[in-house]
């Protein structure tokens, strides 16, 4: 590839027309590799990351409240009564304070000595 551009720019040196109509850089650029040797590294050397993902504008007030409305927190729906203290408790959950209540008496009777 470098041998044809070297031949097609010695025959082109004598003709003034076309050095104006191709850039200097036509001739003295590097030849690319295949694009089969192409990888994302060799593709991020040719796009710095800055001009990659930039936005256009700046994002209003108004709008970047719009896009944050769904993430405010949301009321609980499954909240009960529990059956055998009545305190709230969620669904398919265990009750705080009874299960505190049986995990204290399994442990006082792991405690005391079986004689």
């Amino acid at each position: 590839m470098a041998l044809a551009l070297q031949s097609f720019k010695t025959s082109l040196s004598w003709t003034p027309f076309f050095r104006t109509l191709l850039p200097a850089t036509f001739f003295l650029a590097p030849a690319l590799p295949r694009i089969s040797n192409w990888s994302i590294q060799s593709l991020l050397e040719l796009f710095p990351s800055i001009v990659l993902a930039v936005p256009k504008k700046k994002v209003s007030h108004s709008r970047k409240g719009m896009r944050a409305s769904n993430k405010g927190l949301k009321d609980k729906q499954n909240i009960v009564a529990c059956p055998g203290c009545g305190s709230p408790k969620l669904a398919h959950h265990f009750c705080k304070t009874c299960y505190s209540e049986i995990t204290r008496r399994w442990k006082a009777e792991n405690r005391t000595p079986e004689l």
